[in-house]
C-alpha cells in the first residue's frame, strides 16, 4: 500500500513539483523542477536527496526528535527486551507483542518513512532522462531496498513505482511473491551499470550483491514466496561476488567500531553523516543512545551515576550468554562497557562513558566494573591487579540471578550498555541525536554469514563451517566443526557478531524462529500467547497501520493477528 494521502501533503513539500489540490504555489524562483532536475547539478541533488533519506529510516532521529524506528529491527527479539523504563510507554508492543495494534505509532512512522523514501527515488527515476546510467542504477537500488525492507515487515504492499504530482488515493496490497519478484529483477538489473567499487556510502556492485544473496536468502525459506533451493545457491553465488576473496583482517574494536573509523575496508553499505551534513548539532543519528542510557542528565544517569532502566532496549541475559561462551572472544568486551571511568563522585560523573574513547585528557580511574557472567572473585581480583591504580576502588557489580540483572547493594538494576555505536563528540552537548558517526547497514562479516546460512540451507555444512570461522578467528573464539554448522549456530554467531545492528527481528522471521525464540529468550513475553492476535494467528508481520487504511480507497484486508 502506497503511502497513500496520510503522507501526500507532507511529501509533495519535498519536491519542487507542486500539489495543485492542496495549494497554490507562486514560483518565485523563477524555476521549474523540470529544468531544475534536467541539469546535472540540480539532478545530483536529487540523487543526494535519496541518499538522505536512510538517515530518516535508520538514524532514529527526525528534525531532532528519536523516532524509534530501531524497535523494528531490534525490539521483541531474543536479543533486546523493553528499557523497565519504557515498559509502559505507547512503544511498548513492538517489545512484547500483546499490545502491538494497527494503532502503533512506531510501526506508522516506519511504514510512512519508508514510503516517502521510495517517492524520493520515484521522482529521481522520472527525471534520469539524459543524466548518468550510474545514477539511475544508484536510486533503482535504493527503491528496490526500500521495498525489501517494507516486504519483509508488513508481506503484501503496494508497488508503486511511478512518477505522482498529485494526490491518489487507491493503492491496493501487491502479493508479496510479486514484490520479490520485483526487487530481484531491479537488483540484477541495475548491477552492470554500477562501479566495482565507489565513495564510501554511495550504491556499488558489492553493495548490490551483497543484499541480493541476502534477497535470495530470505525468499528461499518460504515456497509461498517463489523460494526454492536455487535461491540458496543464487544466494552463495551474490555472496561471494560480494566477498571477493577479502578477509577480515581488522581488529573488531579498534579496527571496525572505533571512532574515526567509520569508512573502514569492511564496510559495505552505511548510512553516512557529516558535522557540515546537519541542519543542527541535534539531527545526528541516535543509535548509541538505544542500547545504553548513558548521556547524561535524565537520558542516563541515576543518583547514583550508573547506567540504569532509562533506556529503549536492554540486552538480554541470552546476549550476555551467548557473548561470554568462549573465554577468548573478544566481542563480549568490545561490545559492552565492561567499566565506568570518571573522576569525582558518580552522581556528578556525566561523562564517564565516554572518556574510555577520549585519549586526551586521558581518565583511567575505574568508578564501576561489571564482571562476565559466569566471572568468579579471582577473576576480578586478577582484574583489579592488573592496574591497582586506577581500579582499586573501582564498584564491582556482579551478574545477578540468568546473568541479565547486574546488581549489588546499593543498585536495583543496572546493565553494561552497548558501547560499540557510542560517539565521544556527542558528549560536548550530552544530546541523544548528535552523533555523526556512520550507521552499518552492510558490513563484510555478515555477508560470510549469510553465504554460511545459505550453504547450511545448500546441504554443504563443511562450507558453512568455514565461514562461520572466519568471523570467528577474528574475535579470537574457538573454531566450529561442520556438525556444528546449523542455522541455529549461525543465528547465535550472527547475535555475536551484529548486536545492535538492526537485523535481528528479520533474522528470526527469515529462519522462522521468531515464535520460538521470543517466548523462551525476552522477559517481556513470558508466553506464546502474547505473539498471538485474537484471530489466533501469530503476529509475525507487523499490522498495516490503521490511518493508512483509512485514507486508502480500496478495501484493505489486515495482516493475520491483528
Amino acid at each position: 500500500m502506497r503511502t497513500i494521502a496520510i503522507a501526500i501533503v507532507g511529501i509533495c513539500t519535498l519536491s519542487l513539483v507542486g500539489c495543485s489540490n492542496f495549494l497554490t504555489e507562486q514560483n518565485k524562483s523563477n524555476s521549474t523542477a523540470d529544468a531544475y532536475y534536467s541539469s546535472a547539478a540540480g539532478y545530483q541533488s536529487l540523487i543526494n536527496a535519496c541518499y538522505s533519506t536512510l538517515r530518516d529510516v535508520y538514524g532514529g532521529n527526525t528534525n531532532g526528535v528519536i523516532n524509534g524506528n530501531v524497535e523494528m529491527f531490534s525490539a521483541g527479539t531474543d536479543l533486546f527486551e523493553v528499557g523497565r523504563g519504557n515498559l509502559t510507554s505507547t512503544n511498548n508492543g513492538l517489545g512484547n507483542y500483546l499490545n502491538l495494534t494497527p494503532a502503533d505509532g512506531v510501526v506508522a512512522n516506519f511504514y510512512t518513512t519508508v514510503y516517502k523514501s521510495i517517492k524520493r527515488c520515484n521522482d529521481a527515476i522520472h527525471y534520469s532522462t539524459g543524466q548518468s546510467a550510474t545514477s539511475l542504477a544508484e536510486v533503482r537500488f535504493l527503491r528496490a531496498f526500500y521495498y525489501f525492507q517494507l516486504v519483509q515487515q508488513f508481506g503484501d504492499v503496494a508497488l508503486v513505482t511511478d512518477y505522482l504530482n498529485k494526490p491518489i488515493s487507491d493503492y491496493p496490497r501487491t502479493p508479496a511473491k510479486d514484490v520479490y519478484s520485483f526487487i530481484i529483477s531491479e537488483m540484477e538489473s541495475v548491477l552492470p551499470n554500477l562501479p566495482a567499487t565507489s565513495a564510501p556510502g554511495r550504491v556499488n556492485q558489492r553493495v548490490v550483491n551483497h543484499y541480493l544473496a541476502l534477497v535470495y536468502l530470505t525468499r528461499g525459506y518460504d515456497a509461498s514466496l517463489g523460494g526454492s533451493a536455487s535461491d540458496f545457491t543464487k544466494s552463495i553465488s551474490y555472496a561471494t561476488a560480494a566477498i571477493n576473496n577479502q578477509g577480515l583482517t581488522l581488529d573488531y574494536e579498534k579496527g571496525v567500531f572505533w571512532p574515526g573509523q567509520d569508512n573502514n575496508a569492511e564496510v559495505i553499505f552505511s548510512v553516512q553523516y557529516s558535522a557540515a551534513s546537519l541542519a543542527t548539532t541535534t539531527s545526528g543519528n541516535a543509535q548509541g543512545s538505544y542500547f545504553g542510557a548513558y548521556l547524561g542528565g535524565s537520558d542516563g544517569q541515576t543518583g547514583d551515576g550508573m547506567p540504569y532502566e532509562n533506556t529503549i532496549l536492554e540486552p538480554t541475559a541470552r546476549l550476555y550468554t551467548l557473548l561470554s561462551q568462549d573465554p577468548n572472544d573478544k566481542r563480549f568486551a568490545a561490545t559492552f562497557m565492561q567499566q565506568v571511568n570518571g573522576t569525582g563522585t558518580p552522581a556528578s560523573n556525566k561523562i564517564s562513558f565516554y572518556s574510555y574513547f577520549k585519549p586526551t585528557p586521558a581518565i583511567t580511574n575505574v568508578m564501576y566494573y561489571y564482571p562476565k557472567p559466569g566471572a568468579t572473585q579471582a577473576d576480578v581480583d586478577a582484574w583489579v591487579a592488573a592496574d591497582p591504580t586506577n581500579r582499586t576502588n573501582a564498584v564491582v557489580v556482579w551478574p545477578g540471578a540468568g546473568g541479565i540483572t547486574w546488581q549489588n547493594s546499593t543498585l536495583d538494576k543496572s546493565f553494561p550498555c552497548i558501547k560499540k555505536f557510542s560517539d565521544p563528540s556527542s558528549s560536548a552537548n550530552f544530546s541523544t541525536t548528535s552523533s555523526t558517526r556512520n550507521i552499518f547497514l552492510a558490513r563484510l562479516a555478515e555477508t560470510y554469514l549469510i553465504r554460511a546460512e545459505a550453504e547450511i540451507n545448500a546441504n554443504d555444512p563443511t562450507d558453512a563451517a568455514n565461514d562461520i570461522n572466519v568471523v570467528r578467528a577474528r574475535a579470537g573464539a574457538a573454531p566450529i566443526t561442520a556438525s556444528q554448522a546449523t542455522i541455529d549456530y549461525v543465528l547465535d554467531e550472527r547475535a555475536r557478531e551484529l548486536a545492535g545492528e538492526y537485523h535481528r527481528w528479520e533474522d528470526l522471521k527469515r529462519t522462522g524462529r521468531l515464535t520460538t525464540y521470543v517466548p523462551l529468550y525476552n522477559p517481556n513475553v513470558t508466553s506464546a500467547s502474547y505473539m498471538k492476535g485474537n484471530d489466533g494467528n501469530y503476529k509475525i508481520l507487523r499490522p498495516i497501520p490503521q490511518s493508512a487504511i483509512a485514507l486508502n480507497g480500496v478495501t484493505v484486508t489486515q495482516n493475520p493477528g491483528y
